[in-house]
């Protein structure tokens, strides 16, 4: 399956495009956050990495081998740190999508990656590229408003510390 269009804007996070299909929800929390769902033949692994305050949340996804998908098929969880660190290790090592929602709609931001060390240094560096990508904007009005929105974020972390 080819990651490039694994997820389409304006589709849950849950079911990145409309022909996804048996959704095997892990972990929830109002809505699916861990779990699976078909694409054609490939089992997909999904799952919310961190949301905002605002709304804004940031999902991965990859494809599992057959093996892993028959693993998969009947893992049970006596924690939600054991189900974490399952789906950490299904990560690891292997390429991966990421993408960030608004809501539950997907939005246009996604990229392809190798995690290496783990998923949230790879969402870190997903999150970078798209502040950098801020100096790029031509609306002055808007470039200006996502950085101070930047620096407001940053500013509630200091105080809250």
């Amino acid at each position: 399956m080819s990651l490039d269009t694994l997820v389409k804007p304006g589709h849950l996070p849950w079911r990145p495009r409309p022909e996804a299909s048996d959704l095997d929800v892990w972990h929830e929390y109002e809505v699916p956050l861990t779990g699976t769902f078909s694409l054609g033949r490939d089992l997909v692994l999904f799952t919310q990495i961190l949301e905002s305050s605002q709304g804004l949340s940031a999902w991965a996804y990859t494809c599992l081998t057959p093996e892993e998908a028959d693993v998969a098929a009947n893992v049970r969880f006596d924690s939600l740190d054991a189900l974490r660190q399952f789906v950490e290790d299904r990560f690891l090592g292997k390429e991966a999508v990421l993408t960030l929602a608004r809501g539950d709609r997907t939005a246009d931001h996604w990229t392809r990656v190798e995690v290496t060390e783990n998923l949230i240094t790879a969402v870190e560096e997903f999150l970078n590229s798209i502040i950098r990508s801020v100096d790029e904007v031509a609306d002055t009005d808007r470039r200006v408003s996502a950085k101070l929105a930047g620096l407001e974020a940053a500013a509630s972390e200091l105080v809250d510390a």
